[in-house]
């Protein structure tokens, strides 16, 4: 089951390729800087505000959410509204060619990004709102940076936990890396290649967290 509104932005990357597909046709056509500017704001600048507008009329609230189709789910609108940039990732990859540029997208979505981070070409974002990250970090390539997680509980319902990934300035992460919702990457450290910062975790300490993530989704 879904709420009328789960069901309206189930359908947003359709919509996000339809009216790609038209400023592409306008810029192909009509070739000037308005029609240019059109299609950057149909690719890059449409979805960020749409996400912005959403979460004012239906606050994200961090923590466990149900996504069982009962209330309408803020973060599962917002996984849809992303979704089109998941299925066509070189659009990212493109920003991150450019010095700042990707940065400013994540900006746009609703992170905290410092000055001078170095993003390589392929890594992956999911959550784009939920990353708080500091001054001149170095990311190696194929990263993941997930600001959630979801579990399947008993009786066929879905819960999901979301929390912000923090990761301290002048931090290096390793390629491979995987950072989970709730993790934390202190300043100045490196996490080493294929390394996993799990749920609620603080990179570095020798007390894990995974008993408090259970628990927390073992709450009803």
């Amino acid at each position: 089951m879904m709420t009328a509104a789960d069901r309206l932005f189930s359908y947003f990357p359709l919509l996000m390729t339809a009216l790609s597909l038209a400023a592409l046709g306008v810029f192909a056509q009509w070739p000037s800087v308005w029609s240019a500017a059109l299609l950057l704001f149909v690719l890059y600048g449409l979805a960020p505000i749409v996400q912005r507008v959403m979460f004012r009329w239906a606050p994200l609230k961090q923590g466990i959410g149900c996504i069982d189709g009962r209330t309408f789910c803020p973060w599962l609108a917002s996984h849809h509204i992303q979704a089109f940039y998941d299925a066509l990732p070189y659009l990212e990859s493109l920003l991150r060619v450019f010095p700042g540029f990707y940065s400013m997208w994540l900006r746009m979505w609703g992170s905290r990004v410092g000055y001078g981070v170095e993003w390589p070409v392929r890594i992956d974002v999911l959550d784009r709102g939920l990353m708080d990250i500091g001054n001149r970090v170095v990311f190696s390539r194929e990263v993941e940076l997930a600001a959630h997680a979801r579990k399947k509980m008993e009786g066929g319902r879905s819960r999901v936990l979301v929390r912000t990934v923090r990761i301290g300035s002048h931090a290096f992460i390793g390629s491979g890396a995987r950072l989970g919702p709730g993790a934390s990457v202190p300043s100045n450290a490196s996490v080493p290649d294929m390394a996993v910062v799990g749920v609620n975790e603080v990179f570095g300490d020798a007390v894990r967290h995974h008993e408090q993530a259970e628990a927390e989704f073992a709450l009803s």
